[in-house]
């Protein structure tokens, strides 16, 4: 008759010995899973393992989920039990159940390593208390850097061609003067985009007057904004370093920068590119 993992615990305990504290994680993706990466399958292997290996097999925790998911419960509360100084040991049946992605299991075994709790896949018979076991989970840690390397890789390239396309789709605020309609399509703010004319306007009526040094042009420019009652995002006064990046800002007339590459965008603009470059003739 097999021993669960309790009945096991209170063995060992009837024996005396001193035992490491340990915790099994099991994965699978649904309920239903063929017999032979079943719950009570890893169950039932991790618990044997721990007899043999004399470890106090406290519980096996499983995830019903997704094993390429970084935050998943019963990884969480595996985490919990270790920051209140309960585990010793870690056990999993094989690295590829448990983790379908490299950058996952990277995480957690780092999170094990910075907590001195040993990580041990039973199938694989990979223990990372010993020197091989720990050169076989940096293998794999390896691995993950050089799949993040290449995920990062596809996304920029992806990027980098939709800013080709004329598409802003990378993070960061919309400019001042633009917002986004529920489907995510950026659109002229109006109230927004009125006020970005009137700045590079009245900044090239500025410039042509020569006894302003730069910095009058500024406040002369703010004096203006602020006796119009104009207003920043979230109804703030307008500061010098705002007009800087407005007027600096080549996407209000038509021109989408990302790193290295420059492109016409598909969006509504708000100035001309003569009056961006007269502007900035002084």
């Amino acid at each position: 008759m097999k021993n669960t993992p309790k009945q096991q615990i209170n063995n060992n305990h009837n024996r005396g010995e001193i035992m490491k504290r340990a915790y099994g994680l099991s994965r699978v993706s649904t309920i239903n899973q063929e017999h032979n990466t079943s719950i009570d399958h890893q169950r039932e292997k991790i618990s044997q393992y721990s007899n043999l290996n004399n470890f106090n097999l406290v519980d096996v925790i499983t995830d019903v989920c997704s094993g390429s998911y970084e935050t998943r419960d019963g990884i969480e509360e595996i985490k919990s039990l270790i920051d209140e100084g309960k585990v010793d040991v870690v056990l999993i049946w094989n690295t590829s159940r448990a983790f379908r992605s490299m950058i996952a299991f990277s995480k957690f075994y780092e999170y094990l390593k910075n907590h001195s709790v040993e990580l041990i896949s039973v199938s694989e018979g990979i223990r990372s208390s010993r020197k091989e076991g720990e050169m076989m989970f940096g293998i794999m840690c390896s691995v993950a850097g050089y799949e993040k390397d290449l995920i990062v890789e596809r996304m920029m390239s992806g990027k980098i061609q939709k800013v080709k396309n004329g598409e802003r789709s990378f993070g960061g605020n919309l400019p001042f003067g633009y917002t986004t309609e529920s489907d995510g399509e950026i659109i002229l703010e109006p109230t927004e985009s009125k006020i970005v004319e009137y700045i590079f306007r009245k900044s090239n009526k500025l410039s042509k007057n020569k006894k302003l040094t730069p910095i009058k042009r500024t406040k002369r420019l703010l004096k203006l904004l602020k006796s119009r009652g104009f207003k920043y995002r979230g109804g703030k006064d307008f500061q010098p370093y705002h007009l800087r990046v407005m007027l600096n800002n080549e996407f209000y007339f038509g021109e989408l920068n990302y790193g290295d590459v420059k492109t016409p965008h598909n969006y509504p603009t708000i100035i001309s590119k003569r009056m961006f470059n007269q502007v900035h003739i002084s």
